[in-house]
């Protein structure tokens, strides 16, 4: 009997083991794993920290758990430590543990990026940034020394020769754009330690990245072949014929690991850990590292709030009994009066929009499968959501939705290829269709009282004019009525169709359809006198505005109304349109017309600690009377009935114009959401308004449907938003597109603090056994305006801590910026002690480039002999436009040339300017005689002698357009190296959880057609600048730039 049970439960062992990877938990998107020197060791980051498993795969062992980020762990030479990055002493410092786990220990309390380890075991080969170099190259010991800098250019990914004697490094390169070709596509070089030598490896088309050399001398590195990055083998550093080891689909092998002792490589593949095993004979050498958590990993995903009372979003039923709201990403029903409160949606589809169709039931648009639909909500006993159909019930973006007072809707929508297009619908939101516009709709689509006609406004798209125009519904035409270069929004008919009032800007306007009396509701006060039988006042102008048309008994017969005749006298209608409330620090729009001749207005203050309110006015603009003072921060108004309802602080609030009667309307309900469904639905939510505002719709002819049925199962497997960033990063890098990125909302906010600066580069290429040299003090700096002290100075100490070989500078300057820091140096044997303010980075690079156009200016000046000017433009904003417009007028206007360099440039919108400068030419004089009579060019301030431009690989996005368009008009010659290719008008989207991306919505081609994202500007000269060059502030470009100008002088 017990053999027999012994039997069945071994068979049942073997069953399970059998089935062990069925039943496995896997972790997904592990990450920057790590090989053992021998080959028998993964470490990868989970979860935030760091894990173990072998290489052949199976339960992994957690050797951190902190609540800070670990990152990229790699394995020393011996095997016998762990070197990692962390972030939880408020910097990035790097720490080493043993590997069989225990206490980590700082390396050394500066900033650093460890890249490699050195083959003794006992130094790591990290970055460190400046200002000056940006990411440069150190030699960090363990025992706590300073580091010493090895090389000044560098990057994060980069390894070491097996002697220990080069760096190859990765220079450039979008890891996420396989199929970019330009100048910013990652190539490999390497640097000979000893003689500082840089020499470029690779020169293809696309990238070339993380590379990792074998103790072989052979070099395995990661090469894009248009749409993955595969892990290619050199030997020798020869690129002719490299072997490609993978040919993995459809994602890319990167960051890649390599085992000293047999070239066992490990590597990330999107959401998994890829290996390579060249020691096995037969079988596959490349696959998935299986590992099996073999725990529990749940996680409470619910966000729980109680009594809630707030609402972002609502609407009101027309008997005023039903309030419909939204908060965070649900709606809900409530009785207005209170009550329970019951939810509508549960899908965290964030709804945009709501309109009740009658007394119990809302239309809302939210998002479902990643577009925004239409759906029907009724309150009954049970809460019911249906999608509504329509045309455009399946593909159609629905952005806004609204009914009017007298039941007519109208309905904006994105369809693939024009956004704000508009439908409308009838009452009941029956018989819905489109409208045919001349361009996009930027306003309500306003109907008149018996809705034959409706008004409108658009963009044009070709010259960003505002247009007006009447819509006939009955023959769906459509007919300009004014255009302008301003804003206009909240249309809005008077009854008798003669007038439309409207916002224009801030104020309010009457266009007049017809010609008015201006006169018709002025009032004789003798009529009373003189005729007392017809004393009884205008009720167009005073009484009829107290009338309540809303509470009729119940015995009263509606008598319908003849509709009003429609009547437009066109001649001289351009000069009818009149400002009839003109705002005065606030915005003011039309709520509600009460009768042919008076309206229902809101000022709404623009400043915070200032009171909104109700008023009323008569179309002339006159009379003007407060309603009521809806106080401050008051927002989302809307009109039922005599009710005017709105919200302050996102509590909602009412006040009776009829009986003046105000209310706080209480709503209390709980509301949790699940932020693993929230996730789901920010992917989705990207994937269409990144697909829906692509500047291109063929999306670089990629299938965007497809993108998403590739990826959209992956988001099932995430465990927070930072995976889905992943996911939405990989998706958007297969467009291949510049301008993009994905902000994920903040989850994660670790205590930080950052280390000051103190105007002046330290001196890490020698290690002094006390205090650390200044190698380059900037002149605007107060240790150099102030105290004038001379480069290569000795720092001995901060704040009184005395500095050795051990000190860590970068912990004693942490916390400090914009404190006083008190420093000693030694100048010579002269002890000074210095008080500073301790700089941010960015103060810090502002010093950093003012030194760097100071140095310029004067090489011009030099080279030059005082006849050239120089100008750097590093943006394309306002602000740097009106400082290149100072410096050429101010500094500049009496040279004979001039330099402009926009290398480097970060990109804006002043091109335009720019080039409308530089065509201008001389067609008047004028004089003054109130001054010297001499004869002054018109237009003045203009440039019209010899210019040339500098352009980079750097030069980014308008820091494109301008040297393309310069170079197109025939303005001057272009020199420097192709820039990046980066050319499209980009804004920030923001998603309904907080999340943001940038949005790439607006292309730009030359005159023949080519796109310029993608094509950067092709200088006339080309001329490189090499590591070296910019480490011995050589400036070869600059000096051709120079040379090429002088000739035309001649």
């Amino acid at each position: 009997m017990f053999i027999t049970i012994l039997k069945k439960v071994l068979v049942l062992l073997c069953l399970l083991i059998c089935a062990y990877p069925v039943f496995a938990k896997e972790a997904y998107f592990a990450r920057d794993p790590a090989i053992s020197p021998d080959g028998e060791l993964v470490c990868y980051v989970y979860c935030n920290d760091l894990w173990l498993v072998p290489f052949e795969g199976g339960i992994p062992r957690r050797i951190t758990n902190t609540s800070a980020y670990e990152w990229n762990p790699q394995f020393s030479p011996d095997g016998k430590l762990l070197a990692f990055s962390s972030d939880r002493s408020g910097q990035n410092l790097v720490y080493t543990m043993p590997i069989q786990g225990g206490e980590a220990t700082a390396v050394s309390y500066n900033s650093l990026g460890i890249s490699e380890w050195f083959s003794d075991s006992r130094h790591l080969l990290c970055t460190k940034y400046t200002p000056r170099w940006g990411l440069s190259f150190y030699k960090v010991p363990l025992d706590g020394s300073s580091p010493l800098l090895i090389a000044e250019i560098a990057s994060r990914y980069a390894t070491l020769s097996p002697d220990n004697k080069q760096i190859v490094f990765q220079k450039e390169g979008y890891s996420r754009r396989e199929a970019y070709r330009g100048s910013a596509n990652g190539e490999l070089w390497q640097i000979d330690i000893a003689t500082k030598k840089y020499t470029k490896l690779t020169n293809s088309e696309l990238s070339e990245m993380y590379p990792r050399f074998s103790q072989t001398g052979a070099l395995y590195y990661c090469a894009s072949d248009g749409k993955s990055l595969q892990v290619n083998k050199v030997n020798k550093l020869s690129f002719r014929k490299p072997e490609k080891i993978t040919d993995l689909t459809p994602f890319s092998a990167r960051d890649i690991n390599l085992a000293r002792a047999n070239d066992r490589l490990v590597f990330e593949y999107f959401d998994a850990i890829y290996k390579y095993d060249p020691t096995l004979k037969t079988g596959t050498k490349i696959s998935p590292l299986f590992i099996d958590l073999a725990e529990d990993e749940w996680q409470d995903n619910i966000v729980r709030s109680y009594g809630n009372s707030a609402l972002d979003n609502y609407a009101i039923s027309d008997d005023e009994l039903l309030l419909g709201f939204t908060h965070n990403y649900d709606s809900f029903f409530s009785p207005l009066k209170g009550g329970e409160t019951k939810q509508i949606s549960f899908d965290h589809g964030s709804v945009f929009s709501m309109q009740f169709l009658d007394e119990r039931r809302m239309i809302i648009n939210k998002f479902n499968s990643g577009v925004v639909k239409l759906f029907l909500a009724t309150a009954d006993s049970i809460i019911t959501l249906s999608p509504v159909e329509w045309f455009g019930a399946d593909s159609l973006n629905v952005t806004d939705l609204y009914k009017d007072k007298h039941g007519r809707w109208f309905i904006k929508y994105d369809d693939y290829f024009c956004h704000q297009k508009v439908a409308i619908a009838d009452s009941g939101f029956v018989n819905i269709r489109p409208v045919k516009t001349p361009w996009a709709v930027v306003t309500n689509f306003a109907f008149n009282e018996d809705g034959s006609y409706a008004v409108y406004g658009a963009l044009r798209e070709d010259n960003y004019a505002k247009e007006l125009y009447l819509y006939d519904v009955q023959t769906g035409n459509s007919k300009l009525l004014l255009n302008d270069n301003r804003w206009w929004q909240n249309l809005i008919w008077t009854p008798d169709n003669k007038s439309i009032l409207l916002t224009y800007e801030s104020s309010i306007y009457r266009l007049d359809l017809v010609p008015r009396d201006e006169f018709e509701l002025d009032k004789d006060p003798w009529d009373e006198i003189l005729h007392a039988e017809r004393s009884k006042p205008d009720s167009t102008y005073e009484e009829q505005e107290n009338e309540d048309y809303s509470v009729i008994p119940a015995t009263t017969v509606i008598e319908e109304k003849e509709p009003k005749p429609m009547e437009i006298v066109w001649e001289g209608l351009e000069k009818r349109f009149y400002p009839i409330i003109v705002a005065k620090d606030n915005y003011n729009f039309v709520l509600d017309t009460i009768s042919d001749s008076t309206f229902y207005y809101i000022e709404d203050t623009i400043q915070q600690d200032k009171n909104c309110y109700l008023k009323k006015a008569n179309i002339y603009g006159k009379n003007i009377k407060e309603v009521f003072n809806l106080g401050e921060n008051a927002d989302y108004y809307t009109k039922v009935k005599d009710t005017v309802y709105y919200t302050v602080d996102n509590g909602l609030r009412s006040y009776n114009i009829d009986t003046s009667a105000r209310k706080e309307i209480k709503i209390k309900y709980d509301y949790q959401y699940d932020k693993a469904l929230l996730n789901k639905r920010v992917f989705e939510e990207a994937w269409n308004a990144f697909g829906n505002n692509f500047y291109d719709p063929d999306m670089h002819n990629v299938s965007w449907k497809e993108i998403y049925e590739l990826y959209r199962p992956y988001v099932d497997k995430t465990r927070n938003i930072y995976d889905v960033a992943l996911i939405i990063e990989e998706m958007i890098g297969d467009i291949n597109a510049s301008h993009t990125g994905f902000y994920p909302r903040d989850e994660y906010n670790p205590f930080t603090s950052p280390a000051a600066w103190l105007g002046a580069e330290l001196d890490y290429s020698t290690v002094l056994e006390e205090g650390i040299r200044l190698s380059k003090i900037y002149p605007n700096s107060r240790l150099s305006s102030f105290y004038h002290f001379p480069e290569g100075c000795l720092l001995t100490s901060i704040d009184g801590v005395k500095i050795t070989k051990y000190t860590a500078l970068d912990s004693l300057l942490a916390g400090k910026t914009g404190k006083k820091i008190k420093l000693t140096v030694n100048q010579d044997g002269i002890i000074t002690e210095a008080v500073i303010t301790g700089l941010s980075f960015t103060q810090m690079t502002d010093l950093r480039y003012d030194y760097q156009v100071a140095q310029k200016k004067k090489q011009v000046e030099e080279l030059s002999q005082g006849k050239l000017g120089y100008i750097h433009i590093p943006a394309m904003g306002d602000e740097e436009w009106q400082k290149f417009y100072r410096d050429l007028i101010v500094d500049n206007y009496n040279k004979e040339a001039l330099v402009i360099d926009v290398r480097g440039n970060t990109g804006g919108h002043i091109h335009d300017q720019l080039i409308t400068l530089f065509q201008k030419t001389k067609y008047a004089y004028s004089t003054s005689r109130r001054f010297s009579r001499y004869l002054h060019s018109e237009p003045y301030n203009i440039w019209d002698k010899p210019s040339i431009v500098l352009v980079n690989e750097k030069s980014f996005s308008d820091g494109e357009i301008f040297p393309a368009v310069y170079q197109e008009l025939k303005l001057g010659k272009v020199v420097g190296t192709p820039s990046s290719g980066a050319v499209i008008g980009t804004w920030h989207y923001y998603l309904q959880d907080g999340s943001s991306m940038r949005m790439p919505g607006t292309g730009w081609y030359k005159l023949d057609g080519t796109n310029m994202e993608g094509n950067g500007v092709q200088p006339d000269i080309v001329v490189e600048l090499t590591p070296e060059d910019i480490i011995a502030e050589r400036d070869p470009q600059l000096i051709r730039a120079v040379q090429e100008l002088m000739k035309t002088l001649k």
